[in-house]
């Protein structure tokens, strides 16, 4: 082997040695082993508070509540319902007034609606067997799991995985309904 090989080789791994030896120490540093450590950015008290007051946002049957929506629904994209309510739900529901219905009833008007409230429409008997109005849990509800929510209904739509999706559609149905009623 010529020197300049010898060069090249002991330069590549020291490299390699560096990149250990830093990937050991920052594991030290950031992820300690012993439990009795506790890393100085980590605040126990106010993870714990945050922790119990979701427990307390959601219910044992782990229904969601009006107030913990509410709270979801300050940093919600009104953007990104639009998006989604596009490429989902416009298909099967008319947004505008006047009202009209497609394969799914007119979503005008939805937010604090009766359920199974539209004219001229065939809901299945497990909406019409609902006495109470589109709130934003009802909805939530419904909107995640159809099926699951009102057994039977006829929305062949599966629901909304994702609650940040879910969240933005809420937004989204609250300011068409404040649109269509000024």
């Amino acid at each position: 082997m010529s020197a300049e090989q010898n060069k090249i080789l002991c330069a590549i791994l020291t490299a390699i040695l560096i990149l250990l030896l830093s990937s050991f120490i920052s594991e030290l540093l950031y992820h300690p082993k012993s439990k009795g450590n506790k890393v100085s950015y980590l605040n126990e008290s106010s993870e714990v508070e945050n922790i119990q007051e979701e427990e307390a946002m959601v219910d044992k049957k782990n229904n969601i509540t009006e107030e913990y929506i509410e709270k979801l629904l300050v940093n919600a994209s009104l953007e990104d319902g639009d998006k989604f309510v596009n490429k989902n739900c416009k298909a099967c529901h008319d947004f505008g007034l006047p009202i009209k219905n497609k394969i799914g009833p007119s979503l005008a008007k939805i937010k604090n609606r009766k359920i199974a409230a539209v004219k001229d429409y065939k809901y299945s008997n497990a909406l019409k067997s609902i006495n109470d109005k589109w709130s934003n849990k009802n909805l939530y509800l419904f909107l995640e799991k159809p099926k699951t929510w009102a057994e039977g209904t006829k929305m062949s739509y599966r629901g909304i995985n994702s609650q940040s999706d879910l969240i933005n559609v809420l937004k989204y149905l609250s300011h068409i309904t404040r649109l269509n009623e000024s």
